[in-house]
Order: C-alpha cells, then sequence, then structure tokens
C-alpha cells in the first residue's frame, strides 16, 4: 500500500495559468517530492485510527476507510494540507490595505461612498457570498470586511448566491454567517424572481446577463469565495459569485448550455482558455464588485490563504496557490477509485455530489468501478429539474444524447450530463442516506456495504490484485494520471 499526500506534476500542467515562474516553482516541489513517503508517517491521528484505515471525508464525521482489503493494492491521493494561517484577521488587514491589482480597501470604500453622501442619503453596501453548500468562513469575512467599511450595519446587505437552488434557510444562515447573521439585512437571491433582477446586457457568445437588482443598485460591491478546483470553471471563486451565484435563470442556463459543458476545456483546472471561466468573468465585468475577498481552505476547512482585491487579479492568484495545493499526479489509471464530496457541508445532496463523481471519472479504467461516499443527507433534491430529467425512462446514453441535442437548457440538466458522461464509462455505486425513492431515480447504484462492494468487485478478476486508488477530499483533488494533466 502506498500513500500519496502531495506531489507535483511537470512544468506543462501550469502552463498558461501560472506563467513561467509558477512553473518553474512547480517544477523544483516536483523534483523534491517524488520520494515515496511511508503512510505511518505521513497521516496524523485525527485521520490514521489504526495503521490499516484511513479517514475520508463524509458528512461532518467522516468514515474509516479500511486500506488491507484482500486482493487489492490500494494508492491514497491527497492534495496538500498546510496549515491555517495564524493570527488571520491581521493576514486579512494586511491582505485588504496591500490588495492584489486594486487600491486598499479604505480607497475604494471612500470613493464609491462619495456618491450617496452628495445625494444625502445613505449607502448602499452589499456583499455578495455563497449559500449553504460552501465551506466559505463567512462567519469570520463578513464581521472582518464590515469593520474595515465604516458604515452602519442597516446599511448592508448580506446577498446570498444561490444560483438556481433554494435558499438557505434561518437556520443554515446562522450556521454560514455566525452573529453577521443577526446584524445585516440578508436577501436570498431567486433566478426566478423578474423583478429582483435587472437586464445588464448580452455576452460576446450572445448570451442575456440577468443580475440581481439588490447588487446592480449597490453603492459598494464587495464579494467572498473559495476557491478550490471545479469540474467546468477551471477553480471556484472569483466571477462565479456573481455567474451564476445572483444571475437570473436565463442566465444560468446559457452559462451551462451543453455544448459548454462538453467542451474539453472546460474542466479542472483550466482559467485562461477555459470558456465557462471566459463566459463569468466577461458577464460580472458588466457589474463588477469593487473589491473581493477568496480564500483557500485546508482539510479542515481551515483558512489558508486570503486573495483581495481586484476581481481577475485577485482570483488569478488564488487560483495559483489553489493549483499547488490541489493537484496530485497519478501513476495510472484505477480499476476502482474511492471518492467522496469532501464532506459536510458540499455531500449534503446528490446534485452536488456529482462533482466527486467526476473528479474519479479522470483516474478510473473504462469499465471500472467508482465507489461514492456523499451522505446526501437532504435528498436530490428536488428543486428544479434536475430529478424529473434524472427519471426519464430511458438508457444513460440516450438520456445524453437528448441533452446534447436540446435547444433550450433545461434547469440543472448541466449535472445530469456530466453525470451521464461518467456512467457510460464506468459503473457507480453510492454509499449514502438517500431515501428508497431517490434511490430509484438517481441512475447510480446503491449500497449499504461499501466493502462488500469491492470483496465482490475483486472476486470478479482473477491474477494480480485490483488497483484501488483512495481519493478522501473527493473534488478538492485534482488527480493527473499520465498524458491527462490539466494543460
Amino acid at each position: 500500500m502506498k500513500t500519496i499526500l502531495k506531489t507535483r506534476t511537470y512544468e506543462s500542467l501550469v502552463g498558461s495559468l501560472v506563467g513561467d515562474k509558477g512553473a518553474r516553482l512547480l517544477k523544483q516541489l516536483f523534483l523534491r517530492s517524488l520520494t515515496d513517503i511511508s503512510f505511518k508517517k505521513i497521516m496524523n491521528s485525527s485521520t490514521q485510527p489504526t495503521p490499516h484505515t484511513v479517514r475520508i471525508s463524509y458528512g461532518e464525521q467522516g468514515y474509516i476507510f479500511p486500506l488491507d482489503i484482500p486482493g487489492v493494492s490500494s494508492e491514497v491521493f491527497l492534495p496538500a494540507n498546510p496549515p491555517a494561517l495564524e493570527a488571520q484577521e491581521e493576514v486579512f488587514k494586511r491582505a485588504v490595505r496591500n490588495p492584489i491589482g486594486s487600491l486598499p480597501l479604505a480607497d475604494i470604500v471612500t470613493a464609491a461612498l462619495e456618491r450617496p453622501e452628495k445625494e444625502g442619503r445613505s449607502p448602499k453596501v452589499v456583499i455578495a457570498v455563497a449559500d449553504h453548500t460552501r465551506p466559505v468562513p463567512d462567519h469570520l469575512l463578513i464581521p472582518w470586511i464590515t469593520a474595515e467599511l465604516g458604515v452602519p450595519d442597516a446599511c448592508v446587505t448580506i446577498l446570498i448566491g444561490t444560483g438556481t437552488h433554494r435558499g438557505s434557510t434561518p437556520e443554515e444562515l446562522k450556521k454560514m454567517l455566525g452573529g453577521a447573521a443577526d446584524r445585516f439585512n440578508i436577501v436570498n437571491h431567486d433566478c426566478q424572481d423578474a423583478h429582483s433582477l435587472v437586464f445588464m446586457g448580452r455576452s460576446s457568445c450572445g448570451g442575456e446577463c440577468w443580475m440581481n437588482k439588490h447588487w446592480v443598485e449597490a453603492d459598494l460591491r464587495l464579494t467572498t469565495g473559495f476557491i478550490e478546483p471545479h469540474f467546468y470553471a477551471g477553480f471556484s471563486g472569483g466571477s462565479k459569485a456573481l455567474i451564476p451565484g445572483i444571475a437570473g435563470l436565463d442566465t444560468v442556463r446559457h452559462f451551462h448550455r451543453a455544448s459548454l459543458i462538453e467542451h474539453p476545456k472546460a474542466t479542472w483546472a483550466r482559467i485562461f482558455d477555459n470558456p465557462l471561466q471566459q463566459l463569468t468573468r466577461e458577464m460580472a465585468a458588466l457589474a463588477p464588485p469593487h473589491f473581493i475577498v477568496n480564500v483557500t481552505l485546508n482539510h479542515a476547512k481551515e483558512i489558508t490563504g486570503i486573495f483581495a482585491g481586484d476581481l481577475t487579479a485577485a482570483h488569478n492568484a488564488g487560483c495559483e496557490a489553489a493549483l499547488e495545493e490541489a493537484t496530485v499526479p497519478v501513476p495510472r489509471r484505477y480499476q476502482i477509485v474511492v471518492t467522496t464530496n469532501s464532506g459536510f457541508p458540499l455531500d449534503q445532496n446528490f446534485y452536488q455530489t456529482v462533482k466527486g463523481i467526476s473528479a474519479a471519472s479522470r483516474i478510473v479504467e473504462p469499465g471500472g468501478l467508482i465507489l461514492v461516499f456523499s451522505r446526501c443527507n437532504k435528498g436530490l433534491p428536488l428543486e428544479g429539474e434536475f430529478a424529473e430529467i434524472l427519471s426519464e425512462p430511458i438508457s444513460h446514453s440516450e438520456l445524453h444524447a437528448k441533452i446534447l441535442a436540446t435547444k433550450v437548457t433545461r434547469h440543472d440538466q448541466w449535472q445530469v450530463q456530466t453525470l451521464m458522461q461518467c456512467l457510460e464509462k464506468a459503473r457507480i455505486v453510492l454509499y449514502s442516506e438517500l431515501s428508497a425513492e431517490d434511490r430509484l431515480r438517481n441512475r447510480t447504484e446503491h449500497t449499504d456495504d461499501p466493502i462488500g462492494v469491492i470483496r465482490e468487485f475483486v472476486a470478479t478478476r482473477a491474477g494480480s490484485p485490483v488497483a484501488m486508488a483512495i481519493l478522501p477530499e473527493g473534488p478538492l483533488s485534482i488527480a493527473c494520471p499520465p498524458g491527462d494533466s490539466p494543460h
């Protein structure tokens, strides 16, 4: 059994994303990290209950997965796990006072609030944040940001970027925002509420851009975000807080149309030549934030980096850091890939779980097995058209072809499209808390005995041990087999 915590791949991995300096650094780190590291030395006590198990992310508690399954050769691939920043609020203050590609936040605030002062009215400040499915530490970021603004709490609106999802509940808001949930006006974006949307124009590819009215009419616009690998946009964070976060449904549909989802460059870790990333940035520029605060996180969801300033420049810098932390070269493709959806809060439903499945699909052999650990305690869910599309009584390949041929993008069809791509490549078995009804709808196989599934698979393979890769953090890892780097 071999465990890889963090390794580096070839200079071409970074290519157009990080430039020559980043490529040289990546090469140095790669050459320095080629030595195998023993499992016992790598895993700490919180992830190594015994020398023969590994803790994989599942809900808030995790799942202890055995590594000594007979007939299986296991390899564990983890993204880097940097320590949390010390004196985090002080690091934040330095970041917003010495930002990336921007004037200091205080100067931005002064300029933005001149107009309401001249007009003799209270300023309108809007901070766009992610919803309850993302682990952005807004309970820290919002108080830190608002302390720098110098405006009354009544002037600040927290706009929850739900995309096409349901609004966050009061309980979820409290968990997301902490005490800030009681201090400021909270608005859940609704992509289908025409009265709350403003038409901003069209993209160069013809898509209509509708954005939330609160955002468009604000005197000062700010965003927070978490930069992590993303299976369509390369990385999350940045302008995705706006498109699709606070966009109208027609805009989100255009952004997720089948031809873009199928595009080979709309994938993990690509930024500059990624058509989805280009589109979200182009549309966001129609009503851009004055300032962003994005973060990177470790496995415990603690802040490891703060990237503040200009929308594009700060996001690019954060993506460079996230690429170094998330990329894990793997030596081959595997007959079995065990994956997760990085635990709470991302594994609350099956819709989000497709991300973890997609991560595993990168390194599974055709005809292999993807075993998914995702709690899915909140169902598929049933909002939108996700469940309805999944339930169509046709085969995976027929449904995939239907989506590709459609002229009108249906709500949530993009997630179904990606799932069909993965199902056409491998068998997918889900360990979850989905209800019996939802299990009949979601098109994967299901098990309450995941180790038994592996044993059954091994029993059908004679000869050499079955090669199995384990991705304990699921989509937080960009696993790169030979010849299939992100660039």
